[in-house]
């Protein structure tokens, strides 16, 4: 494949940078069958493999068909078959292996442990004392104040998903989380602005707010070398 220039990746649609994507993804290959591996499901959707490093025997990897990095790119249809699939197939792992349970996760993100660019879920037969460490969640004690303005500003951006009508503050609702807290829409923009300095450093201008995502043509780049 001749090496794509900064140029070059500057000009490609997001159809384009997709289909490339794709053709350089190793879990497409896998699903294509253009790469070995042991199916142990495939429909329309999805195809699930065994993991040939996996945590425990009959360790599975569900992947889409389709090429979707992480999983705000899939349709909600898919995503639903994704999970019922999953389902079915913890369910043959607890009766084929005589399991006590399972772990079913997907990593979302880099930062959350993504290591391919094709995202999956695993679902992974597990046993007691079958020396498998799971997440460890840390309890961490947080402010009530803190919690109040965390609720308010992620239940704006999950009825904004679900195209809900948010309801503003009202006086009582405010007051009870800080005597100083103002009612309606600008309290609310007063909770968004601690909860900025709290995960996502200082608030951002207005200018810079409106102005549009850029995309990182040297990240893009370097999945294809």
């Amino acid at each position: 494949m001749p090496q794509l220039t900064e140029e070059d990746l500057k000009n490609m649609t997001p159809e384009q940078i997709a289909e490339l994507q794709k053709q350089n993804c190793i879990f497409c290959h896998i699903v294509s069958g253009k790469v070995a591996s042991r199916k142990v499901y495939e429909d329309d959707k999805v195809t699930a493999i065994l993991d040939i490093n996996p945590a425990n025997p009959g360790h599975a990897v569900l992947l889409p068909k389709e090429h979707y990095a992480i999983m705000p790119q899939i349709p909600e249809d898919v995503l639903g078959h994704i999970f019922m699939v999953a389902k079915a197939i913890s369910h043959a792992c607890l009766k084929a292996f005589k399991a006590q349970g399972t772990n079913i996760f997907v990593a979302n993100g880099v930062v959350a442990g993504q290591r391919a660019q094709h995202l999956m879920v695993h679902i992974i037969p597990r046993k007691e004392n079958d020396g498998i460490k799971v997440f460890n969640v840390p309890h961490k004690e947080i402010d009530p104040k803190e919690l109040k303005a965390i609720s308010v500003v992620l239940k704006k951006r999950i009825d904004e998903m679900f195209g809900l009508k948010h309801d503003v503050l009202d006086l009582d609702r405010a007051k009870k989380m800080a005597p100083e807290q103002k009612a309606g829409k600008e309290g609310e923009e007063q909770l968004e602005e601690e909860a900025e300095k709290l995960f996502g450093g200082e608030p951002k201008k207005e200018e810079e707010k409106e102005k549009p995502e850029e995309i990182d043509i040297d990240k893009i780049a370097d999945m294809f070398k």
